[in-house]
């Protein structure tokens, strides 16, 4: 009797890991996506953090922005980088002597989600579009309603 294996049997296995392979590609963009947005999440986090040392250290959110200092720099960056090149969008109201002020981003593996953190506590994720309520005209600056 001769050791090896069949044709048949090395048929078999290779399908089983062609299947599972292909399995496996199914859910990798699906995983992918939902680390960036992940990511987004975390960067508006430490930037929420940012803008209430800047309100503690200024009294206002004047000073806040994506340009304001080499940390949120970085992290606004890291939020376009990672939802395909859309920028975080910073809200103040009023424009001078702000006293509210908030930072969102829509999110990538639910293109109709976005996250937004605002100046009186709220954060997270949303379904409206917070353009209408964190403005960067300086009529407003707070989330939608978040969960």
């Amino acid at each position: 009797m001769s050791k090896g294996f069949t044709l048949i049997e090395l048929l078999v296995v290779i399908t089983i890991i062609g299947i599972l392979a292909g399995v496996v590609l199914v859910y990798f963009p699906t995983a992918t996506k939902a680390a960036k947005d992940s990511r987004i999440v975390s960067a508006i986090g430490q930037v929420r953090t940012i803008m209430q040392y800047i309100y503690g250290t200024d009294g206002n959110y004047d000073n806040f922005s994506c340009s304001s200092t080499a940390e949120i720099q970085s992290l606004c960056a890291e939020i376009k980088s990672n939802n395909g090149g859309i920028d975080a969008v910073i809200g103040k109201a009023p424009l001078t002597n702000s006293t509210s002020s908030c930072i969102y981003s829509q999110l990538t593996s639910k293109t109709s989600y976005w996250y937004c953190a605002d100046s009186t506590g709220k954060a997270g994720y949303t379904t409206s579009n917070p353009s209408a309520s964190c403005k960067t005209d300086g009529s407003s600056a707070v989330c939608p309603t978040v969960y």
